[in-house]
């Protein structure tokens, strides 16, 4: 999404302990961005550093990836006909000045109802297995949404908008960061 829009990221995994068990939703997705953002600046001088991590929220309890088959399947059981909140921390630093910004975009998600056989044929495909939620609103998984309200892209895992007024906090204009025309 970042080369889509004209930027040219080093992509570093973080390796962090995803576990937040007990936390709310919006806490952990913070808290998950950050600990993701600074592993990556600890081994850094300098440069902006991003961290995300998403998680749905369905009636206040967070759902991330789904472990197996017959859990995504109730997992689609239980969002058909229904909305949930799609959370996604994300969390910046400079390295250079060791200055953080953190911040959590939502966007409202609306699930059709697609029939049992839809929902097996869906987490047959295995995309449900590698998404927060169960869900994405490309691929396979299309259309069974019904509708978004929020930034679609916070759906793919990063807030452009949000990320252009991070960038913002910190005197960086994203034009600045696009690459040169060619």
């Amino acid at each position: 999404m970042l080369r889509d829009a004209g930027l040219d990221p080093q992509v570093l995994v973080s390796g962090v302990d995803e576990t937040v068990d007990g936390l709310d939703t919006q806490t952990a997705v913070g808290l998950l961005a950050h600990r993701k953002a600074s592993a990556v600046a600890a081994g850094l001088t300098e440069g902006l550093v991003l961290g995300c991590d998403s998680l749905l929220d369905l009636d206040g309890e967070p759902l991330g990836k789904p472990a197996w088959a017959d859990q995504a399947v109730q997992l689609w059981q239980r969002l058909a006909g229904r909305h949930a909140t799609l959370l996604t921390g994300h969390c910046l630093i400079d390295v250079g000045s060791a200055r953080v910004v953190r911040e959590v975009a939502s966007t409202v998600i609306r699930f059709g109802s697609p029939s049992p056989a839809e929902v097996a044929a869906l987490v047959a495909t295995g995309e449900p297995l590698s998404v927060a939620g169960a869900f994405t609103i490309e691929g396979f998984c299309a259309p069974f949404v019904d509708s978004v309200d929020g930034s679609p892209t916070n759906v793919l895992g990063l807030s452009m908008p949000l990320l252009r007024r991070l960038l913002a906090d910190f005197g960086v204009a994203i034009t600045d960061l696009w690459r040169p025309a060619r």
